[in-house]
């Protein structure tokens, strides 16, 4: 899927302005405090789970933009089930490379995701999905994503430092 393709995606199943300017919401929010943060190793399973979904992700900073909305934006039951997902995943990297999947080379990682995408359900209530939806709505509501888009500088803000198309 090209990131325009998933620009309408995410737009089409979520409703449009709304959610960007949501998702841009969390991007400028602070990191949530450690009380509420994830564990060391789950951000760093995020992170490159997300850059192996979606090249760019890591620029666009999608890890912390996830762990924002799992702390403040999902119910303890629903972080707690993308948590147990995440530890499903540790599980299919022993039993592919017998590593978690931070310490997985980059090719098998990629080859355990690809399977989880190719059996889990398309549903973002699946934890797999919500980890993609998410890496897809941070990277697209990011300065990054967007102007990777072309959807940056924002039309609906003022931007004085935007360059002036001579063309027009």
């Amino acid at each position: 899927m090209k990131r325009r393709e998933l620009m309408q995606w995410l737009i089409a199943s979520a409703g449009g302005a709304e959610v960007l300017a949501f998702g841009r919401a969390v991007h400028a929010q602070p990191a949530p405090r450690p009380s509420g943060s994830l564990s060391r190793h789950a951000q760093q399973t995020i992170a490159i789970a997300a850059e192996r979904i979606l090249p760019g992700a890591t620029d666009a900073n999608v890890a912390a933009f996830i762990e924002k909305m799992l702390t403040a934006w999902h119910t303890p039951e629903e972080r707690q089930s993308f948590l147990v997902g995440l530890a499903e995943l540790d599980e299919r990297c022993r039993a592919r490379a017998s590593k978690r999947f931070v310490d997985c080379s980059e090719r098998d990682q990629i080859a355990v995701l690809t399977a989880l995408d190719e059996s889990a359900t398309r549903s973002s209530e699946s934890w797999f999905g919500r980890l993609k939806y998410l890496t897809v709505y941070g990277y697209c509501t990011s300065e990054v994503g967007m102007r990777a888009l072309g959807l940056w500088p924002q039309p609906w803000r003022y931007d004085g430092c935007a360059p002036v198309d001579a063309k027009h």
